[in-house]
């Protein structure tokens, strides 16, 4: 069975969603970033780099679950989305899917 999206964090979060991802996600499980870049995040919306390190994550993170091994990229539409690898968007449905379940649609 392939694997879903995940709803990660919810927009509730408002400007310190990026801080909560961050604060709730264990650091040695998200590759493609920089040290520098986690601080920044941790440091919150006051932080003078902070939404550009947020959208770093948003186009380079790699999220892999430590239990799974399962790989995601993080997606933002409002809420957080880990995002499996493999998957594309739809704009038909407005979501991802994985591409063999558009090939079996009508």
């Amino acid at each position: 069975m392939k694997p879903e999206p995940v709803l990660y964090l919810n927009d509730s979060r408002g400007i310190y969603l990026p801080q909560s991802f961050a604060e709730q996600t264990k650091r040695e499980c998200v590759a493609g970033i920089d040290d520098e870049t986690w601080t920044c995040l941790l440091d919150g919306p006051d932080e003078e780099w902070y939404w550009d390190a947020w959208d770093t994550v948003l186009n380079s993170a790699v999220v892999t679950d430590p239990v799974t091994h399962v790989s995601y990229h993080v997606h933002q539409d409002g809420d957080c989305w880990l995002i499996p690898f493999g998957m594309e968007w739809n704009e038909n449905e407005a979501a991802y899917v994985w591409p063999e379940q558009e090939e079996n649609r009508p």
